[in-house]
């Protein structure tokens, strides 16, 4: 996705024009680009878009704008925009859009080495240039930032000019700098610049009729003289003192960067950032750069791709040292590495002194006043590369580690990621051969995506391709697809992913310091678990200890490259290091050891589980099963949001250790207790198709267990998912195995809640008698125990049923009870529903106000608590009676936010969601109309 602000305001996708909709849509798009990645106030926004013409109901014309933009922009691979506390936040590349890229460009010709450079980035800047900033667009905002956008445009064109004369250029600038000098006439460096090329030109005539033109404007229109520089330039003309100009040649030895890296593929942010730091050291510092990453990232070629590509900038020399911080030998010590760059200087062995700090000040002497690039390569840490940093200004020293050097001061860090799925496409293409690739895309996707876009990975597959002109793509990837095996195919000649890997974990492990031991063993047992992003209290249960010391051994994991951080406390990685440490765990921790870690995860995830679903409704969803206690512990859940966040947040990894606990015979009971604790935070999340397939696995497992009260349940929760999905004849089937399950054990705590499911399959099916009496007689079991959460939920189930047969007041008055025992018991998720429901009825009914009341309280709690789901039916509900009224700009507001929210929570699909947005008055999305 490209975006455009210098000009007309536009947005290409694969190069094609994007639809932005109406100006104040284009006006609100502009607002966020501006402060790209930065959250923008809703306030802020309104004023940016509108000015002083805010429309009414603003806040919902603004979110419905926004839906439209973030609908406009799906698709875009890393662009979004999202809602945050108190705003709205855009997040993409700033190198897509042509604001930030103009200043980024400025910036780095500003900061350039030579002339030749800043004159060319000055060229790329100015050529993004289309016309008037936000052109067509007219807000006071906009104006005033289209104000200071022309002022920078004008001092990019001087800098360039400025630079263009020093070279010689005056007679390219003439045409252009005496058009602006006419349409500028106060501005006296812009005369300064022309007057200067005309001299050069031989027109030293016009250029003191230049002058005096310039100092009759600024005297008539503003009363002042030209300052002091206009008069100095003018007395020097008319005295033909000013000096010729040219470029300048100079050479630089010694070259010592190994050759550049073959078919090098992508990597244009990194190298942007980079040449942002090349005058990043403050004097009297050398710059400094960190490129920091996993083991296999390419820091190395990056680093050396990067040194050729800038050494003409460096006419003193570039030196390249390989420290060998994690070589299979031993790192070099400081005194080697210092003797051996004092030689790449020209010293004779002689002349270099044995003590270190001798050699180290004499290196620094060396250095003194020359410009250099140092390139230190593979640094085990901060003390290693410290006595090698040049002491002054003029050098720029780049290091790769795959450590994060925290410790070097000054220094600035780069954290290399794997390649995007361009790049690595388009590497794997020039090492197999372009055909191949168009020949096999899937298959060249699916390599990749195996590899985890690690460019070490990519380069072994494309090399092993390579080397097999008659194997096919899909050959390789069939190899690859077995995990245990994986590792072995990304093996060629000398190259071994797992030996990189290998590398790095057993610095650790040989560590004289007993964090990093510890981080070594923490890798290993993470290797246990089936995982997308571990937590900390999760990875304390793995490894039983405390949290804190946990937490110390995953950031030191962090710091070697072998986590990534998305949040504090949250860590992931890429799926080669997740198998590679599953066959750690497997080679070096005994079976009974790593049974026992599982066992501990999987008990924090079910403790978690069940104070979740506590917190959201108030009662447990098997009241028979007593509370889990956690092992250190566990999840701190102290609010429903926190609980509805965490079920957000962990959900991947639930249905993962699920499927590991069911697959693993000591660990299947803890799967079916875990899938039912799950049930009601992943309704409440709208996470439907995870918990059908949870609760499928909890009723195998539990028949294989032979636990008939886990299977009941399971076989209930199923039911009641079947129908949501519309798979009414299964849903019936599951429930009736259900009911006859809590009949024959004799629990009747168990039976109302099949009951309710299964008159929720007739209602389905419009089986409305049946639907009644299953609702009845659940409710009359409830009462005869004296269970109020189950009276409340059949109260509701009946309510919808007479809803359905027009009988509205009946309806009301189930719902009006259903209301006042949730909020009786303190159960806000009931309570949510019945407001809901109590919503619908009255609409049915024709009582409009109380319609909204119902609906907006729904709401209310449905965010409070965090219900997605309920928070789109009551809006879906709000539009609806703002149809009734005749409103129907206000209730497209309501339910484009509800779609929005569907199609968050994968319950409509984008295709579907836009249909509805195109019709008149949309159609109530199937999900609802089953709910309501």
């Amino acid at each position: 996705m490209e975006f455009r602000l210098l000009g007309a305001v536009e947005a290409r996708f694969n190069g094609r024009a994007v639809d932005l909709g109406p100006a104040p849509q284009r006006c609100l798009l502009a607002a966020l680009l501006i402060d790209l990645n930065h959250v923008v106030p809703a306030d802020q926004l309104l004023t940016r878009a509108w000015g002083d013409r805010i429309p009414r109901r603003a806040r919902d014309t603004l979110y419905s704008y926004l839906s439209r933009l973030r609908h406009a922009l799906a698709g875009a691979e890393n662009v979004d925009i999202a809602h945050r506390s108190g705003g709205y936040l855009l997040t993409a590349d700033p190198s897509t859009v042509d604001v930030h890229c103009f200043r980024q460009l400025v910036r780095s010709a500003r900061e350039a080495e030579d002339d030749e450079h800043a004159a060319v980035l000055f060229g790329r800047a100015l050529a993004l240039w289309r016309g008037n900033a936000f052109a067509t667009l007219d807000t006071p905002w906009l104006n005033q930032v289209r104000t200071v956008l022309a002022a920078e445009r004008r001092a990019a064109e001087l800098d360039r000019n400025e630079i263009e004369l020093r070279q010689g250029r005056h007679g390219e600038l003439l045409p252009g700098l005496t058009t602006s000098a006419a349409e500028n006439p106060f501005d006296e460096r812009l005369a300064a610049q022309l007057m200067l090329a005309m001299y050069r030109a031989g027109r030293q005539a016009e250029a003191i009729r230049v002058y005096h033109d310039t100092r009759s404007a600024l005297i008539e229109e503003l009363g002042l003289e030209p300052g002091r520089e206009l008069v100095q330039l003018h007395q020097r003309i008319l005295s033909a003192d000013l000096p010729p100009t040219g470029p300048v040649t100079r050479s630089a030895v010694p070259r010592q960067l190994p050759v550049d890296i073959l078919r090098f593929t992508g990597r244009k942010r990194y190298l942007a950032d980079l040449r942002n730091g090349l005058e990043s050291g403050e004097p009297p510092a050398a710059a400094i750069t960190v490129i920091e990453g996993t083991a296999g990232v390419g820091k190395t070629a990056l680093a050396v791709h990067f040194g050729h590509k800038i050494a003409h900038g460096f006419p003193d020399g570039q030196l390249y040292l390989d420290l060998r911080g994690y070589a299979p030998t031993a790192p070099l010590t400081t005194a080697e590495a210092l003797g051996w760059l004092l030689r790449s200087l020209g010293l004779p062995a002689e002349q270099i002194p044995i003590d270190e700090q001798e050699q180290a000040a004499l290196y620094r002497s060396v250095l003194a006043g020359k410009r250099l690039l140092v390139v230190l390569d593979d640094a085990r840490g901060a003390a290693q590369v410290r006595p090698l940093l040049p002491a002054g200004p003029g050098c720029l020293v780049v290091i790769t580690s795959r450590t994060t050097l925290t410790a070097l001061d000054g220094a600035r860090h780069l954290h290399l990621d794997m390649l995007t799925e361009d790049e690595a496409l388009a590497l794997l293409a020039k090492l197999t051969g372009d055909d191949r690739v168009r020949q096999e895309p899937d298959a060249a996707s699916t390599v990749i995506n195996l590899c985890a876009r690690l460019p070490l990975a990519v380069r072994i597959a494309g090399a092993r391709l390579a080397a097999r002109p008659h194997w096919t793509i899909a050959a390789l990837v069939d190899r690859m697809t077995d995990e245990q095996r994986r590792l072995d195919e990304l093996e060629v000649g000398d190259r071994a992913v797992r030996a990189s890997f290998a590398v790095t974990q057993q610095a650790l492990a040989t560590s004289a310091d007993p964090i990093d031991r510890r981080a070594a063993r923490t890798f290993r047992l993470l290797g246990v678990l089936d995982w997308l992003e571990i937590s900390v209290p999760v990875a304390a249960a793995l490894l039983d200890l405390p949290q804190h010391d946990t937490r110390e051994a995953l950031e030191r994991l962090l710091d070697a490259h072998l986590l990534d951080s998305t949040a504090p406390g949250r860590y992931h990685t890429h799926d080669l290091l997740r198998i590679y440490a599953r066959e750690a765990a497997r080679n070096e921790e005994p079976e009974p050891v790593r049974e026992a870690a599982l066992r501990r995860a999987l008990v924090t995830y079910l403790a978690a589980a069940e104070q979740a679903t506590l917190l959201l409704t108030s009662v447990p969803h098997d009241a028979g099963a007593e509370c889990t206690s956690p092992p250190h512990g566990g999840f701190t859940l102290p609010t429903p949001a926190d609980a509805a966040a965490w079920v957000g947040a962990e959900q991947v990894n639930l249905v993962a250790a699920a499927r590991q606990a069911a697959a693993n015979k000591s660990t299947a009971a803890l799967a079916v207790r875990l899938t039912a604790s799950l049930t009601l935070p992943f309704e409440i999340r709208g996470h439907w198709r995870e918990l059908v397939a949870l609760r499928e696995l909890a009723a195998s497992t539990a028949r294989q267990l032979a636990d008939r009260r886990g299977e009941a349940l399971a076989c209930q929760d199923l039911g009641f998912a079947y129908t949501r999905f519309g798979r009414v004849d299964e849903a019936i089937t599951a429930v009736r195995r259900a009911l006859r399950i809590w009949r024959e054990i004799g629990d009747r705590r168990g039976e109302p809640r099949a009951l309710k499911y299964l008159g929720f399959a007739y209602f389905e099916q419009n089986r409305m008698d049946e639907a009644i009496t299953c609702h009845q007689q659940a409710l009359a079991i409830c009462r005869d125990i004296d269970d109020r959460y189950g009276q409340a939920g059949a109260l509701n189930a009946l309510g919808l049923d007479y809803q359905r047969l027009g009988r509205f007041a009946e309806a009301i008055g189930c719902h009006d009870e259903a209301l006042a025992l949730n909020r009786a018991i303190g159960n806000r998720y009931g309570e949510a529903s019945a407001l809901g429901n109590l919503g619908w009825a009255n609409l049915r009914a024709g009582e409009l106000d109380q319609a909204v009341a119902g609906h907006q309280g729904a709401l209310h709690l449905a965010r409070a608590i965090g219900n997605d789901y309920q928070e789109a039916e009551s809006l879906w509900g709000l539009g609806q009676v703002q149809q009734a009224r005749g409103r129907l700009d206000e209730a497209r507001g309501y339910w484009d936010q509800a779609l929005t929210i569907l199609h968050d929570l994968r319950a409509l699909t984008a295709a579907a969601a836009d249909t509805l947005r195109r019709q008149p008055i949309p159609d109530t999305p199937e999900i609802i109309q089953r709910n309501t």
